[in-house]
C-alpha cells in the first residue's frame, strides 16, 4: 500500500513591523542627547512628551486633554499616570524641555565665537541662536509660546526659576555691553531685556519664510538694538 505523502502547509513569513516615523524620531533624539539607546519605559515617556508638545501647540492648554495626548502617542490614557501624576506635570516638563532647548541653542551659537569676540558680536550671536530655535518649528518651543500665558499661576510660579536660567544669559550680556560702553549708561537693562526677548518670541506669530531668512531677521534685530532706526 503506497504511503500517503503529508501535505506541507506553508505559512507566510512574519513581516517585521517598522516603527512609525514619530517613534523613529524619538529614538534618534534620545540617542543624540544621551549617547545610548532608550529603555522601553524611557521611550514611552519621551513619546508621550512629544505627543503632548504637538497637542499643546495645536490646541492650547485649556483644550488639551490626556486622552488627546494618549491618542497621539498611540497609548492608553491610563498608562500616562505611570509616568506623570497629572496633566500639569506634563505641562511643566514640556516647558522645561522648551527652555532647555532654547538655552542650549543660544549657548551653541555663543560657543562658535572666538575668545576675543566683542560684546556686540556675543549679543548678535545670542540673538541668532534665539531666533534659530524659536523659528525652527520645534514643537516644544511652539507649545511654550502658545500655552505659557494660559497655564495656571501655580505652574508659572513653579517655572519662573527655570526661566531665570535663560534670562541670566541675556542679563549678563547686557551688563557686559553697558560696562564696555557699547550700551548707554542711562538705558534700563531690565526693560531692554524684556523688550528684546518679547520681540524675538513674538516673531513666531508673524514670520513667514520668503523675503527674509531667519538669519536676516536676526541681523535686523541686532542692527536695531545697536544702531536704532533713525538716520542721525
Amino acid at each position: 500500500m503506497p504511503t500517503r505523502k503529508k501535505s506541507i502547509v506553508r505559512t507566510p513569513g512574519r513581516k517585521l513591523r517598522k516603527k512609525p516615523i514619530e517613534q523613529q524620531d524619538v529614538v534618534a533624539e534620545f540617542i543624540a542627547r544621551h549617547n545610548r539607546r532608550p529603555k522601553k519605559s524611557e521611550l514611552t515617556r519621551a513619546r508621550l512628551l512629544d505627543a503632548a508638545a504637538h497637542t499643546f501647540k495645536e490646541k492650547g492648554y485649556a483644550l488639551t486633554r490626556l486622552t488627546d495626548i494618549a491618542k497621539r502617542a498611540h497609548a492608553q490614557t491610563s498608562s500616562i499616570y505611570y509616568y506623570f501624576e497629572s496633566r500639569e506635570a506634563i505641562v511643566v516638563e514640556v516647558l522645561r524641555i522648551a527652555n532647555d532647548r532654547t538655552l542650549q541653542r543660544v549657548n551653541d551659537f555663543l560657543a562658535e565665537l572666538p575668545l576675543d569676540a566683542t560684546v556686540e558680536d556675543r549679543l548678535t550671536a545670542a540673538i541668532r541662536g534665539h531666533y534659530d530655535i524659536v523659528l525652527s518649528q520645534d514643537p516644544y518651543t511652539m507649545a511654550h509660546m502658545r500655552i505659557f500665558d494660559q497655564v495656571p499661576p501655580n505652574i508659572k510660579k513653579q517655572f519662573l526659576g527655570v526661566l531665570d536660567e535663560t534670562t541670566a544669559i541675556w542679563r549678563q550680556l547686557l551688563l557686559e555691553g553697558q560696562a564696555s560702553g557699547a550700551i548707554r549708561a542711562d538705558i534700563d537693562l531690565s526693560v531692554t531685556r524684556q523688550l528684546l526677548l518679547g520681540m524675538m518670541n513674538w516673531s513666531i506669530e508673524w514670520f513667514r519664510p520668503g523675503r527674509l531668512s531667519v538669519e536676516d531677521i536676526a541681523q535686523q534685530t541686532a542692527t536695531i538694538l545697536f544702531d536704532g532706526i533713525c538716520t542721525r
